[in-house]
């Protein structure tokens, strides 16, 4: 993929194609999960939006739902591909 700039990661696809990662924390009960961006596409399609206010419209905690809390109560941090796992 030949880089584009403004570089922009939207949606689950340009982040698969960036080959980078994303990292849901819950704040109400401090969990914290690496989200396999491959199987988000699967799930959700190539097309949904990558950012906070896409993502917390379908992912929840399952620990606080399951407790009877607040389980949107959610932080996603995005991860760069670090230079050991860039090609070239």
């Amino acid at each position: 993929m030949t880089m584009k700039f403004p570089f922009t990661e939207d949606t689950l696809r340009k982040k698969l194609e960036a080959g980078t990662g994303l990292s849901v924390d819950c704040l109400t009960c401090r969990r914290k999960a690496v989200l396999d961006v491959a199987e988000l596409v699967k799930r959700l399609g190539p097309d949904r939006g990558a950012m906070h206010w896409d993502l917390i419209k379908v992912i929840y905690c399952h620990e606080c739902r399951d407790a009877g809390r607040d389980d949107r109560n959610l932080q996603f941090t995005n991860h760069a591909r670090t230079p050991d796992k860039r090609k070239g």
